[in-house]
């Protein structure tokens, strides 16, 4: 039912008499680390020193887990269940409400809880972030062509006398397209490269902003998001370029060569 292993190295644990495991999330928050003593108090109000020894991976919501033997021998009393965890693989959703329904109709049972109503709650919060970061994706999407649209038109306005004077020297419109491109494609690049480097950690400081403290998220980016990333740059790239090509053709060589600047 619970995995208990180290969050880095997948190492599992095992629970012992030394001392406690907490949740990661739970270290954090406490600023804990694996050797450090915590107070634990419980419903009742009873407050121990406990030595923590190790800090397990989790997700939602924060725990500490201990053996009934370190429990009977901190607190003095003895072990009783309060919460069973009952795993079924083989039911069907009637099954589950009918084992749910003839549960609660125990004297014993207070509330019945399925692990799967509450994953299904959270994917259902979590889908919806899905339209923030499209938007997210589309809104960079045009930022980056807006910027590379207006780098590209500022290029040629502030080189209009120079490019003009190459096409009246007889360079050809692909050739005077090739020398302006050129270094917007060069920019585009080092742009992608510097973009990725600085996203990674952008990724991980805005999804540590998102958290809330009874929740975490694994820090993960997928290699195919780095080629995502790039093909959206490079695409909206040779769109401006394609504008480019044909604002490069309709310089005016006369009248660009007779401004005064």
């Amino acid at each position: 039912m619970i995995k208990l292993r180290d969050v880095k190295t997948k190492e599992k644990f095992e629970l012992s008499e030394e001392g406690i495991i907490i949740t990661d999330k739970l270290a954090e928050l406490i600023n804990a680390k694996v050797g450090d003593v915590i107070k634990v108090t419980t419903s009742d109000d009873i407050e121990k020193e406990i030595k923590i020894v190790g800090i397990t991976e989790n997700y939602i919501s924060h725990y500490v887990y201990m053996s009934k033997e370190l429990y009977q021998q901190i607190y003095g009393d003895e072990y009783h269940t309060n919460v069973l965890l009952i795993q079924d693989n083989d039911l069907t959703e009637e099954q589950e409400e009918k084992f749910m329904q003839e549960a609660v109709a125990r004297n014993e049972v207070s509330t019945v809880t399925l692990t799967k109503t509450t994953m299904k709650t959270l994917d259902d919060t979590l889908n919806s972030l899905n339209y923030v970061v499209a938007i997210l994706i589309i809104s960079a999407g045009l930022l980056a062509f807006v910027v590379l649209y207006n780098l590209s038109n500022i290029n040629i306005s502030e080189r209009i006398r120079e490019l003009a004077t190459i096409k009246v020297l007889g360079f050809y419109d692909k050739e005077v397209y090739d020398y302006v491109t050129r270094e917007t494609i060069l920019l585009t690049l080092i742009g992608i490269v510097f973009g990725l480097v600085v996203g990674y950690f952008l990724n991980f400081y805005i999804l540590g902003t998102c958290e809330i403290n009874m929740l975490r998220f694994e820090k993960i980016i997928h290699p195919i998001s780095y080629v995502y990333a790039a093909a959206i740059t490079l695409v909206f790239s040779i769109i401006v370029n394609i504008v480019t090509y044909f604002a490069l053709k309709k310089i005016d060589m006369i009248g660009s060569l007779k401004s005064v600047e």
